[in-house]
This record gives structure tokens, C-alpha cells and sequence, in this order.
């Protein structure tokens, strides 16, 4: 079986959110179980002054009145094939989204995978989309080649990644645009890049069963919905794995100390001290709280301001915060840091060996969010040993299983409604716990024992496969 994954963005390479990192694993994971999975991305400025690909050939795709060329270059990582569609016009800027013609530049992209195909000689039996810049595909290999035997017998699905990042442009963007017209193209008088790729992919995913049934609701699904209920008997929703490999405590070389399920107990203490030490604070009898997080709306970081003022008042315990968004909430997290020197830290911005370390040294990872497709970080941060405290919402109710006080059972804590209060009362609810030692550290070892590696999701990824085929 040969697929080709299609993405605006894929790690190593290049990453500005969790898409990066699913297209930097979900192939490997495919290509174990025997699939021979390609990925397609553009070739960005940035990925060039890094990388020395092959270069393999070039095309043309018609975009308004003009040809515009395309080269197409080769690489190899870590056993996966790697194509980038090259175009100085399109691709060589500083940043690689946020452009007044994005619109323009994604279409295009849409238009080359299908042409740059040809140069790879590499014809797929399913293309997989990602996310909103892929959306066009599945209309023009249907509207534009469906003349070509290769490419009719081409199956296409499509995965959402988040549903608030939808393509919209305005309409006048069809008239540069060499493909027929369809209804597929449009909704509310605009150009939408989602809309297509649901009407017209031959199968839809997201990353987790519960963000599948919140995104058919009015509330989770920002318009779309109405769309995703057409095809309601082709949707699908798989739970993204997490690279066991990268986050593994054993052999993370960012961290104080290695440690694994039988050996956490020391190595989270050693951790702990040392990163507190390192921030000039003392490391107390009390939990440390974690959030690596962006500050914005979405994580649910507007919760903590009603209530941690009280939770430090009230308790003994640490909070580390690292993270960068909304001016409102760095200005709080830094006004909390000054005023609480030694129990409330915090570091604006972001380093990847130093999350590392607060993954490593929290004792609860904090995750209250508005809503989450999937999330990483409390897959990662049971990895490490860090309970997750989490609000019931996507992937996060997926994976997190609560903590019962009653039968000890769990993998950390949640809570259902949006709201601070229910936050701060799971909070304490896992300071209590924490007290407790015995049942503590078999909730820390249950929650490093669970699997979240790609196998499961990528068979799950072949099924649907094999649904197409």
C-alpha cells in the first residue's frame, strides 16, 4: 500500500503547532507495519538553510495567467522519504503562515502535489490531507485528472487537525483558480479550503473520537458542523500517538536525572530540586504544579486568574509556567512572579530542553482547556510522571482517565465544566492525594505505564486505509 501525506508543515523540518508532530511520526509508525508512507511539504525558506535535498525535477500548474514553475526535491529521515515542493514566489519568506496571500500560496501547493507526482514517479493509492492548506486536493485530482487512469484509481481522506482553522478566503480567489466550479468550494460567499476537502475527500478524520462528536455540536464545530453531518457515516475519529522515542525519561538528555516507572520516586525528586534550585526556590513538601502551554484563550489559561492567588494562599505549593500568547495573561503570570518570589515561577517564552525539564520535574501538569483536538502534553507529562489535571474536553477526555478516590483508580484528574471553581477544587483535590504516598506513587506508575505510542493510532490509520482500498 503506498501513501502519500500531504501537510503545510512536518518535524523536523519545520513545526508551529502539533501538526508538525504528527507528520514527523505517524510515518515511521505506518512504515513499520509495512506501508510505504511518503510525506509532501512545501520547501520552506527556512527548511532550506538547513537542508541540502536532492533535487529531482521540475513542473508547471497554471495559477491566473501564468505558469508557474515548481521544483521538486528529495530527502530521506530517519527511513521516511521526504518530498518538498520548491517556488521561490510562494515559499521564500521569513514565516511560513500569516501572509496577505496565503490563499493563493496554499492553492498552488495543492495544484503541485498533484503535478509533482509525475516527478517523483511515486503514485500513490491514497493521498492523506492535513488540515486546512491541504483542503484543495481531493476537488482537483477529482475536477482536473480524473482523465489520467494512475490518478483516477487515487483514494483521498482527509484529517482534521482543528476545526477553528478552516481556509476561508474571499471569493474573487476562484477566478485565478484552473479547476470547473462547484458548490464544494464555497460556503458563506467565501472560499473555503475545509469545506472542500470534507465534501469531496472520500473519507474524514480527526484526532480523537471526542472531539468527532464535539465538532458535530454547534458549539465545538465553528459553522462546520452542518457540513460534517453530511458526511456523517464517512467521519472518524483516531487519538494521535506521542513519539515514545523523544519523550522518554530514560534517555531524555535535557533532563537532571534519568528515570523510568521503577525508578521515578528518586528521579522526580532529583529533577524537582534541581529546577527549583536553578530558579532561586526551595523545593517544599508540596506539589509542583506544571503548564507548558501557549497563554491564550484556548488552554484555558483565563481560569487561573480567578483563582490561583488562593491556591497559593491556601496551599504550600509551586507553580513553573513556561509558555508565550496573550499579552493579558504574561503580564499576569509575571505579576504573580514578582509578588510570589520562590513559589510562583515562570518563564516567558519557550525552550524545548527547559519543558523538558518541567515535564520531568512537575508532580502535576496542568491542562485546563477550552477545548483540545488531541493535545500532547498530557500524554508526554504521564510519560514523565506528571499527573495530568486536565478538563474533560477532545483527546484530553480520551486519555486522561480520573483519579476515584474511592477504588484508587486513575491516571490523573479532570473536571467537566468550564469553569475556575471546578478547577481549584480538583486542584486540592490533588494536593490531598499527594499527601497520600502510597496511592500517589500507583497513580504515578500507572500513568507512565499507559501506551501512547504510534502503533495503536497507525493501525488504526491503516483500517481506515484499507476501507478506502
Amino acid at each position: 500500500m503506498n501513501v502519500l501525506i500531504c501537510a503545510s508543515e512536518g518535524a523536523p523540518f519545520i513545526k508551529t503547532g502539533g501538526l508538525a508532530d504528527v507528520i514527523g511520526a505517524l510515518p515511521k509508525a505506518l512504515i513499520k507495519e509495512g506501508v510505504d508512507a511518503r510525506v509532501i511539504m512545501p520547501y520552506y525558506k527556512k527548511i532550506k538553510e538547513k537542508n541540502n535535498a536532492t533535487y529531482i525535477g521540475y513542473a508547471y500548474v497554471r495559477i491566473a495567467d501564468k505558469n508557474e514553475y515548481l521544483g521538486v526535491f528529495k530527502d530521506t529521515y530517519e527511513g521516511v522519504t521526504y518530498y518538498f515542493i520548491d517556488s521561490d514566489k510562494y515559499f521564500n519568506r521569513d514565516t511560513i503562515y500569516g501572509h496577505g496571500d496565503d490563499g493563493e500560496r496554499f492553492a498552488f501547493f495543492c495544484f503541485a502535489v498533484l503535478e509533482a507526482i509525475k516527478v517523483c514517479d511515486f503514485y500513490p493509492d491514497i493521498i492523506h490531507n492535513n488540515d486546512w492548506q491541504t483542503g484543495l486536493i481531493p476537488y482537483i485530482l477529482k475536477a482536473n485528472y480524473n482523465y489520467y487512469p494512475e490518478y483516477r484509481r487515487i483514494k483521498t481522506i482527509y484529517s482534521i487537525h482543528n476545526i477553528q482553522y478552516q481556509g476561508i478566503f474571499p471569493k474573487d480567489l476562484l477566478n485565478i483558480l484552473f479547476m470547473p466550479y462547484s458548490n464544494s468550494l464555497e460556503f458563506n460567499n467565501c472560499v473555503n479550503f475545509m469545506k472542500t476537502a470534507i465534501m469531496e475527500s472520500n473519507i474524514i478524520n480527526t484526532v480523537s473520537p471526542t472531539y468527532r462528536e464535539e465538532v458535530l455540536t454547534d458549539y465545538y464545530g465553528y459553522e462546520m458542523n452542518k457540513v460534517l453531518e453530511l458526511r456523517k457515516d464517512d467521519f472518524y475519529g483516531i487519538i494521535n500517538g506521542l513519539d515514545v522515542d523523544k519523550y522518554n525519561p530514560a534517555t531524555d538528555k535535557n533532563l537532571y536525572a534519568n528515570y523510568d516507572s521503577n525508578s521515578f520516586v528518586e528521579g522526580k525528586k532529583k529533577n524537582k530540586d534541581e529546577l527549583l534550585k536553578e530558579y532561586n526556590a526551595k523545593s517544599l513538601e508540596a506539589p509542583l504544579f506544571g503548564l507548558v502551554s501557549r497563554l491564550v484563550d484556548q488552554k484555558g489559561v483565563d481560569l487561573f486568574m480567578p483563582i490561583l492567588e488562593d491556591v497559593l494562599y491556601y496551599s504550600n505549593a509551586t507553580f513553573f509556567i513556561l509558555g508565550s500568547g496573550d499579552k493579558k495573561y504574561e503580564d499576569y503570570f509575571n505579576y504573580l512572579a514578582n509578588k510570589y518570589p520562590g513559589r510562583f515561577l515562570c518563564y516567558i517564552g519557550y525552550s524545548d530542553p527547559l519543558a523538558q525539564k518541567v515535564y520531568a520535574a512537575s508532580d502535576i501538569f496542568l491542562m485546563p482547556s477550552k477545548f483540545e483536538p488531541c493535545g500532547l502534553g498530557q500524554m508526554i507529562a504521564m510519560r514523565y510522571g506528571s499527573l495530568p489535571l486536565v478538563r474533560e474536553t477532545g483527546g484530553l477526555k480520551d486519555t486522561v482517565k480520573p483519579y476515584n478516590i474511592y477504588t484508587g483508580e486513575g491516571t490523573g484528574f479532570s473536571f467537566t465544566n468550564y469553569n475556575a471553581h471546578n478547577f481549584k477544587d480538583v486542584m486540592f483535590l490533588a494536593m490531598m492525594t499527594y499527601q497520600d504516598k502510597e496511592s500517589w506513587h500507583a497513580l504515578v506508575k500507572r500513568a507512565m505505564e499507559q501506551d501512547f505510542s504510534w502503533n495503536a493510532s497507525a493501525k488504526s490509520y491503516i483500517e481506515l486505509y484499507k476501507k478506502l482500498m
